[in-house]
């Protein structure tokens, strides 16, 4: 019925939405009649196999975290029991899950007297939620009054705290929600199937919906659609688009990938990792040029594999990583994977302007083939081959880099 009076956007919150058995089958139902679908949860029950049951009918997962830090969480409530508490490398297993099986991301914080002082930059930098919503702590009669009074804070310290969090602003949307602002923005329907709003500090209901309909019911509550507006409720909510974050940039020599790679981690927050580096620290020490190393490895596999493997570890072990690195598509997990094409008339261009005289033709073909040569060998694969990626991107259609990586961000965007 909500579907048919033309809501798109449906969030199962609770309490934990997670508890409720027939949550997929809801969530299923949502997402046949057309809307997209949302949980609000604490992350406790979150395992794969829900992930991956409902994969396909389940949009967006906004996880409430109210704090990073033990003590706090137990002072609030934010615990199973009333005694187990998730841990900070609790919720940053649960960003990674939700984003390896391509959900979208929110996070969801109720700014509080026992969490107003706390730091989240580190975690948010990290997770790069595609919105972090702040509440302000809202007192509601016959719900939370018996303890509500010692977590209030006053207007000035709910903006205070959302003042300190502009350095986020390039990471993810923040959206301040004060207790003007949510009152009455909200259209909010409760398990018997009614709506119910909270402006005036307790919870009003309508008749049920399936009594007298939609379009009825709503109206014997107080929402107010300008306010849902005003308060930043309408966003791009049909596709999630978190980036990935992990992104493998291959391509032969001179196609830029270090130069883009460099830019696109900057613009992600990101850390940029070169196989190159390793490669010739590893020449340096031997007294050696990349050249050489490539037909040693030619000569003996295992050179190869070794420094894959070390390089490849490292990189799965760690996040936000923009990876320089021809074979990631084959070594790194949960990554997007770019081709870089050039021509090697463009390439050689590109490297003599590099104040590189002695490359010629020969020269370029011959280290792009032996870079092939020295796969193939190892592991039995054509590293050009465009079916290992998930974006191919002709550089010289670009006027800069810069495009490029705009370009890239965009591309995952619209995949996801």
């Amino acid at each position: 019925k909500l579907a048919e009076a033309s809501f798109e956007k449906i969030t199962f919150a609770g309490g934990e939405p997670t508890l409720c058995g027939w949550l997929p089958e809801l969530i299923a139902t949502a997402k046949n009649a057309g809307m997209t679908t949302m949980i609000v949860t604490n992350g406790s029950r979150l395992t794969d196999s829900f992930l991956l049951a409902n994969k396909g009918k389940l949009d967006w997962v906004a996880l409430s975290i109210d704090s990073l830090e033990n003590d706090t969480n137990l002072a609030t409530g934010r615990a199973i029991r009333g005694k187990s508490v998730l841990k900070k490398e609790d919720y940053i297993s649960l960003v990674d899950k939700i984003k390896q099986h391509g959900y979208g991301l929110k996070i969801n914080t109720v700014v509080n007297s026992e969490n107003i002082d706390e730091d989240f930059s580190d975690f948010i930098k990290y997770a790069q939620p595609k919105r972090w919503k702040l509440f302000q702590v809202l007192p509601i009669k016959r719900q939370n009054d018996l303890k509500i009074a010692e977590f209030e804070i006053t207007d000035n310290q709910f903006n205070s705290f959302v003042t300190r969090q502009d350095n986020l602003k390039n990471t993810t949307e923040i959206i301040p929600e004060s207790n003007t602002q949510m009152k009455g923005s909200y259209a909010m329907v409760d398990p018997a199937g009614r709506f119910f709003d909270n402006v005036k500090g307790v919870h009003n209901y309508s008749s049920p919906i399936l009594e007298i309909g939609v379009e009825s019911a709503i109206k014997q509550v107080n929402y107010d659609f300008s306010k849902f507006i005003e308060r930043g409720g309408k966003y791009s909510w049909e596709k999630p688009n978190s980036i990935s974050k992990k992104i493998t940039l291959s391509g032969e020599v001179a196609s830029g990938k270090s130069t883009i790679g460099k830019q696109l981690a900057e613009k992600l927050n990101c850390e940029f990792v070169s196989i190159g580096n390793r490669t010739r620290e590893y020449c340096e020490k031997r007294g050696i040029n990349i050249l050489q190393f490539q037909k040693q490895c030619l000569e003996d596999s295992t050179l190869d594999k070794k420094n894959d493997s070390e390089f490849s570890t490292e990189c799965n072990a760690n996040q936000n990583l923009i990876i320089d690195y021809r074979l990631g598509f084959k070594f790194i997990n949960n990554a997007f994977n770019i081709f870089l094409k050039i021509s090697d008339e463009t390439a050689l261009e590109r490297l003599k302007n590099a104040n590189r005289p002695n490359e010629t033709h020969h020269t370029l073909r011959e280290r792009n083939k032996t870079f092939k040569n020295q796969f193939f060998s190892s592991y039995g694969i054509d590293y050009t081959a465009e079916d290992h990626y998930n974006l191919i991107i002709d550089v010289e259609k670009f006027s800069s880099p810069e495009q490029i990586v705009e370009f890239i961000i965009n591309s995952i965007n619209k995949s996801l």
